[in-house]
């Protein structure tokens, strides 16, 4: 730590390892940095149940457990575990760890600074709650713009149960002694939806010591000899609209050294598995979940990494997670997408970009890459050159500590709203 003493930070997130996920690994890597500084970190967490909607074996029926991992306390609290798209079950899900992660907050002991991911939105009440009772600093960090996403994807359609969120969203920004965002264009829309709200950045970065270019013999058991593979890596959710991948591999059925992976789990994985059966898609393996330390040599042996979003304005802010460790670890990326994810790798030259939702313009572009080595080569190590100059987590976390204040260089000044023309790299 850069002067100043030791805080006790209290991190509070509804995912977290041994859960696999994006959020999982950022706010993990978020810690340790915080960690590594001096600060005595503490997670207040749930029960681990992400992305499957079942709490696991070892976790189950229990309301309340305390451990270390690696360095961090670990409060976890019950919850009612649900996914996929019933409304009425996530919220369910939402709100019964929204409610005991208070009681976690208190098992977890008093904090400096009270940091609390969102989504889920509702989680913020008990961060602000707690905070004020214990006269903490409040930071609501934002990854996703929750409801507006909601809204948009058709998940919650109930004007009242909209309006209730949007409020509460603000109140939350406008309370909040710091909101941090993951990307400049969630910035720019909370400082519009609340000019008053004191908004820093914490943008999505990688451990780029973990996640480099490495081989293993183990990955044989996924891509054989003489195959050319593209990997999807993350959970299989409705937003990434994963059905673009079966329509690219159906179209390249006739190419036997072209498969696809997709990795992971998650509520629509079922469905996925279903269509590719029913329509004799046999070039796509669905591989269950890997262990973080397996990623870096499945990402190493894959010729691109397939990131999709579906086609949705408020996507254009948002900068997917599962990007940055594919370039670090020397693979380029196939983004079907638009917006400051897009702009990211066309600036960086760093992969290929299509439109969300065209399986066939998708074919073209892996077509592309499996014919042309040297090119996805050269784009992988653009990757890695960027990743390791703008995107390692030391350096975020650094410009973020400095931002709020907390670098022990005395209180930091609102930083200006974020340029929309800056792009996700900066």
């Amino acid at each position: 730590m850069s002067g100043g003493r030791p805080l006790r930070i209290q991190i509070v997130t509804q995912y977290f390892p041994p859960e696999v996920g994006a959020a999982q690994t950022r706010l993990y890597s978020v810690a340790q940095e915080l960690r590594r500084r001096g600060h005595e970190i503490s997670i207040v967490t749930a029960m681990p149940n992400y992305p499957s909607g079942r709490v696991q074996p070892e976790y189950r029926r229990r309301r309340l457990v305390r451990e270390d991992l690696d360095g961090l306390r670990v409060v976890r609290t019950w919850i009612y575990a649900a996914t996929g798209r019933n409304a009425i079950k996530r919220l369910a899900s939402y709100w019964s760890f929204t409610l005991s992660a208070m009681v976690g907050c208190w098992a977890s002991g008093r904090a400096d600074v009270v940091m609390v991911e969102s989504p889920p939105l509702f989680l913020g009440l008990t961060g602000y709650l707690y905070a004020r009772m214990r006269r903490s600093r409040f930071i609501f960090n934002v990854s996703d713009l929750w409801p507006a996403s909601a809204k948009e994807l058709g998940i919650i359609t109930n004007p009242a149960l909209l309006a209730t969120a949007e409020r509460l969203a603000r109140f939350l920004y406008r309370h909040a002694d710091w909101v941090s965002a993951v990307t400049p264009g969630i910035a720019e829309a909370i400082s519009a939806a609340d000019p008053r709200a004191r908004v820093a950045l914490l943008p999505n970065s990688v451990d780029v010591e973990l996640f480099q270019p490495v081989s293993d013999p183990a990955v044989e058991q996924w891509i054989r000899p003489g195959e050319t593979a593209f990997i999807y890596a993350g959970t299989h959710g409705y937003v990434s609209g994963l059905d673009v991948i079966l329509d690219a591999a159906e179209r390249l059925s006739d190419r036997r050294d072209v498969v696809f992976l997709l990795v992971g789990d998650g509520a629509d994985k079922p469905r996925l598995e279903r269509l590719a059966e029913s329509r004799g898609i046999a070039n796509v393996r669905f591989v269950p979940p890997q262990p973080l330390l397996a990623m870096p040599a499945l990402l190493s042996a894959s010729r691109a990494s397939v990131v999709p979003l579906r086609s949705a304005k408020f996507f254009k802010r948002t900068l997917p997670a599962k990007i940055l460790p594919s370039l670090a670890c020397g693979t380029p990326v196939l983004h079907c997408g638009d917006g400051d994810a897009a702009r990211l790798i066309e600036q960086g030259r760093c992969g290929l970009v299509v439109p969300p939702e065209r399986g066939d313009l998708l074919a073209n572009a892996v077509l592309r890459l499996a014919d042309d080595r040297k090119l996805a080569r050269d784009l992988g190590a653009n990757g890695r050159r960027l990743v390791e100059e703008r995107y390692g987590w030391p350096r975020a976390v650094d410009a973020w500590l400095s931002q709020i204040g907390l670098d022990g260089h005395g209180p930091a000044t609102t930083p200006a709203p974020a340029r929309r023309d800056s792009g996700a790299a900066e």
